[in-house]
């Protein structure tokens, strides 16, 4: 009889939908083999929380053998599980499978964290943004645009094209090379650097999606409406 041996593979559910009769099928993402599939038993691990899995099986579906939680869940409810969730739906669209990534296994970890805390959540998801794209290859230059070389300078305006980059030509120049340069500083919780970002990164993600949409952009969407009604009327 072989010893039973410990989960030991750092992992997070990203998303999960019933597979067969009390099994799950599971989208993982971990630091040494990416993301990827696996089959799992009732009862099911939970999204959210880090997990230490076991995987078994030599094709590209897996079953997780064993897992236990690292931590206790701490997004609580709202706007931070929403925004949770949109990340996760980013990593299951855009992220390939099988592609090793310690580094962008810590971003999202980090950046789960930061939701917690109400202050940090629209930094941290332009922060999230920025790296994932970088990660999947589609990462934007915040330093040069790509129409004609110059570099990037705060009293200049540009424009944006979401399959390119940033452009000192054309029409439609109304980006603040300010907020383009805080950008590319990370600085987001400059408020031009907020509002800029959101829609930059917006624009370079659906042209990376290819004109797929994010449920949960939509739940934000909406979450956010209801909020700006709520306080209209106070």
């Amino acid at each position: 009889m072989k010893p039973h041996r410990a989960p030991d593979q750092p992992a997070f559910v990203l998303h999960a939908r019933p597979y067969r009769e009390q099994h799950w099928l599971l989208d993982l993402l971990t630091p040494d083999q990416g993301r990827l599939r696996a089959v799992a038993r009732d009862p099911r691990p939970e999204t959210f929380r880090r997990l230490r899995i076991r995987l078994s099986g030599n094709t590209e579906l897996k079953r997780l053998d064993d897992w236990q939680y690292v931590e206790p869940f701490r997004l609580g409810q709202g706007n931070a599980l929403l925004q949770a969730l949109y990340l996760n739906e980013l990593c299951v669209r855009l992220v390939p499978p099988f592609q090793a990534g310690e580094t962008f296994f810590g971003v999202y970890t980090s950046s789960l964290l930061s939701l917690a805390d109400p202050a940090r959540q629209t930094p941290t998801l332009r922060f999230f943004e920025r790296r994932l794209l970088e990660w999947v290859g589609a990462g934007i230059d915040y330093r040069q645009t790509l129409d004609s070389g110059d570099w990037i300078v705060a009293d200049h305006e540009y424009r944006f094209d979401p399959a390119f980059g940033f452009c000192a030509r054309g029409l439609q120049r109304s980006i603040p090379g300010q907020a383009i340069l805080a950008m590319a500083e990370n600085d987001w919780l400059n408020p031009m650097a907020q509002s800029w970002g959101e829609a930059v990164h917006r624009a370079r993600l659906d042209h990376v999606l290819e004109g797929r949409s994010l449920v949960s952009r939509q739940w934000l969407s909406s979450a956010q409406s209801d909020t700006g009604q709520v306080k209209r009327q106070s």
